[in-house]
């Protein structure tokens, strides 16, 4: 039986469409709080997912699904009013599960370590329920890890010894976790780290060899200070303590497997990293702290459905200028009209390009349209350079429509930096902005032609990407309003035929009009925002079609 990532062809279409009924269940719940009845059936569909994603062996995915479970099982199902957050991480949960389930098909695999910061906010909204660490998922048994590995001091260290020594890790320590000089911090803390193991009895002082490892893996990958790695090295301060004063360690092998994980991580090929890895014989990972991080990119990035959109639109754009091609190379039809036609087609096709930072091939497609300025009926051979350019730019969409990948990874490993995420930031707004002005005028066509519905076919659409493209900008808020906004057309205007009062468009356009405001002051700052968002909201309630977050 095909198990993990493999599987998921086989299954994909069910657990998309169950995952799609979930999250309108959860939604319709938002709305109608007293009707606990629909709650109850997400879960139901929860735990159906949970036990398909169990059968075919997703671990990440289902350990998801088990943390959603058990948030949406302790919401009271007539007290839902008090628990916005909480139903707010459910959907926002499933949205990203749909996204992991297409990188694990795009990838071949399955990461389950991408899902660990979702898994904890579901799991910081239950009580007494302390998140789950960065190695939860790396496959080392903490109960076979051996405590203690090396030969420490027969002698025990005099009281005064230890608490210079400890005040030394200390002081470094509070370096790291106030971010003052955190290198010079870590070189203290190992420096300390190391006297210890030379001065302590073996248990203790395998936990410093291991420890003063960590802090090497840390400088030399570099590894982010995160809080919770810095949280890892105050415990380790007091299991120190613990051991020398001769008490039972209360942190033991879950220590152990966080600070082995950390070198397994790093592999920057440092001494200490080195010994250990080889002491405790440490898996490898599959992965640097580098490539995940361009994994969760990748998953909060745009999703495989959205690249396979731009890939087919790509696709006819080509169609078109192959026709084009063959027309002038057949002398076939009006040369001057078609060769005017390729030339605007040739220049859509890189300046689009361009746009997704497919710049090589982009110059390649422009340098081949300028050929054309002097072409003349019957020289082929500037055809062919055309003919190739454009070749070469399908193979590579090819690639964009069958991976789904960032697409600047298709263009070379280069990693974008900060000005180039900013530019993308804005050409989102932009975009956003430009789909929301679309369906205003989609409406205002509506109201015109005396309410013809083929104005609007293609608005719930439009308002599906702006959401997307929200999402994806952090906006959540403001998509759940775009979502509701695009529920009212699709059943009230399209699917049941009502027509609308003026009233109503009205209250409809005001919400619209909102988020294009909320667009344009967020980056500001310059007005309340979140006012903004409550106008829209309201006025998408009084169309009966309330936002619950």
């Amino acid at each position: 039986m095909l198990t993990g990532a493999t599987s998921l062809d086989l299954v994909k279409d069910e657990l998309f469409a169950s995952v799609a009924g979930v999250e309108d269940l959860l939604q319709q719940f938002l709305e109608e709080r007293h009707n606990g009845s629909l709650l109850q059936r997400a879960i139901e569909g929860l735990q159906q997912l949970r036990g398909t994603l169990n059968l075919i062996e997703l671990d990440g995915a289902a350990l998801l699904l088990e943390e959603m479970i058990a948030l949406a099982t302790d919401i009271p199902e007539h007290e839902g009013e008090s628990r916005n957050e909480p139903l707010s991480a459910l959907c926002n949960s499933l949205f990203l599960l749909q996204r992991y389930l297409h990188l694990c098909r795009q990838q071949g695999a399955e990461r389950p370590e991408l899902l660990l910061p979702t898994i904890n906010e579901l799991r910081a909204h239950r009580p007494d329920t302390p998140p789950l660490p960065e190695s939860h998922f790396y496959p080392l048994d903490p109960q076979r890890v051996p405590l203690a590995l090396r030969d420490g001091a027969k002698e025990p260290l005099d009281k005064r010894t230890f608490s210079r020594l400890r005040q030394m890790y200390q002081i470094g320590l509070l370096g790291m976790l106030r971010d003052e000089r955190p290198t010079a911090g870590m070189s203290l803390m190992q420096r300390a780290l190391q006297r210890l193991e030379t001065s302590l009895a073996d248990r203790p002082a395998t936990l410093c060899w291991v420890a003063a490892a960590s802090l090497e893996a840390i400088s030399g990958a570099p590894l982010q200070l995160t809080m919770e790695r810095k949280r890892l090295y105050a415990r380790l301060d007091r299991e120190i303590k613990r051991l020398v004063a001769g008490q039972e360690g209360t942190e033991g092998a879950a220590l152990y497997r966080d600070l082995l994980y950390l070198i397994a991580l790093g592999d920057a090929g440092g001494v200490l990293g080195a010994e250990v890895r080889r002491a405790f014989d440490l898996p490898d990972p599959g992965y640097t702290e580098a490539t995940l991080e361009r994994s969760f990119g990748a998953l909060q990035g745009p999703g495989a459905d959205v690249m396979r959109s731009v890939a087919e639109a790509l696709h006819e754009e080509i169609a078109g200028v192959k026709d084009l091609l063959d027309l002038l190379a057949r002398n076939a039809g009006d040369a001057d009209q078609s060769l005017d036609t390729l030339d605007t087609a040739l220049q859509r096709l890189w300046k689009t390009l361009e746009m997704l930072d497919l710049q090589e091939i982009a110059a390649r497609i422009r340098q081949a349209a300028g050929q054309l300025q002097g072409w003349q009926p019957g020289n082929n051979g500037v055809l062919e350079q055309v003919a190739d350019a454009v070749l070469h730019a399908e193979l590579r969409i090819n690639r964009l429509e069958s991976e789904g990948e960032v697409v600047a990874a298709l263009d070379g490993e280069r990693v974008a930096g900060p000005v180039e995420l900013k530019e993308a930031h804005i050409v989102l707004v932009e975009e956003s902005q430009a789909g929301l002005a679309l369906a205003r005028r989609a409406i205002t066509a509506y109201i015109e032609s005396g309410s013809d519905r083929m104005h609007l076919l293609n608005v719930p659409a439009t308002l599906e990407a702006v959401r997307g493209g929200l999402i994806f900008l952090g906006m959540t808020r403001a998509a759940n309003i775009i979502r509701s906004a695009s529920r009212f057309i699709r059943e009230a205007m399209l699917e049941q035929q009502a027509v609308p009062d003026t009233q109503q468009l009205e209250v409809l356009a005001d919400a619209l009009t909102s988020i294009e405001f909320y667009l344009e002051s967020a980056e500001r700052s310059s007005v309340g925002t979140g006012d903004v968002l409550r106008l829209a909201e309201d006025s998408l309630a009084e169309l009966g079609y309330g936002v619950g977050a």
